[in-house]
């Protein structure tokens, strides 16, 4: 039997098919790849969107967060955190689950090396999944990384962070 936690809410179906659409296939290429219909892709995706939206929207008042925009086709949703004066981006990636980043104006002083790495093999992961190059990755500061990708998944991103 699978366990389903908050951070991680869907099925390993739906992992498999949500990870191959963030990886640019078709659903006419997923069903023939899977050897099942395009009917059931399509009701896998939509139910696998439901439910990070409904997880993304629960975690973020978990946290009292105050939800700015959610993009349940990608798994992201961007918040407000008024209590620590903090922008939020909680994600989504099928390896790790849901990851709460909050947005700080010197992150080049955050130094834990564990921590970075971490977050930097995260981050890695959903370049891997969702195909999207960045030049140089390894060099960049996790924060920088950061906000490199997700201005790439959401273009508004990029004047998100103060």
């Amino acid at each position: 039997m699978t366990a389903y936690t908050l951070s991680s809410p869907l099925t390993q179906k739906q992992k498999i098919v949500w990870s191959l659409l963030n990886k640019g296939l078709t659903i006419t290429t997923i069903a023939k790849k899977l050897n099942t219909t395009r009917q059931f892709i399509n009701q896998t995706k939509l139910s696998a969107e439901t439910k990070l939206t409904t997880t993304l929207l629960d975690i973020a008042q978990a946290n009292d967060l105050q939800i700015t925009k959610l993009y349940p086709k990608d798994g992201i949703l961007l918040a407000y955190h008024p209590a620590l004066k903090h922008k939020a981006i909680l994600t989504y990636n099928t390896n790790h689950g849901i990851k709460i980043w909050y947005w700080h104006n010197n992150p080049e002083e955050i130094t834990d090396t564990t921590f970075l790495n971490q977050t930097r093999q995260y981050l890695t992961d959903i370049t891997k999944e969702r195909n999207i190059e960045i030049k140089d990755k390894d060099k960049i500061h996790p924060a920088e990384l950061a906000h490199q990708i997700f201005s790439k998944l959401i273009p508004e991103l990029k004047n998100y962070v103060e």
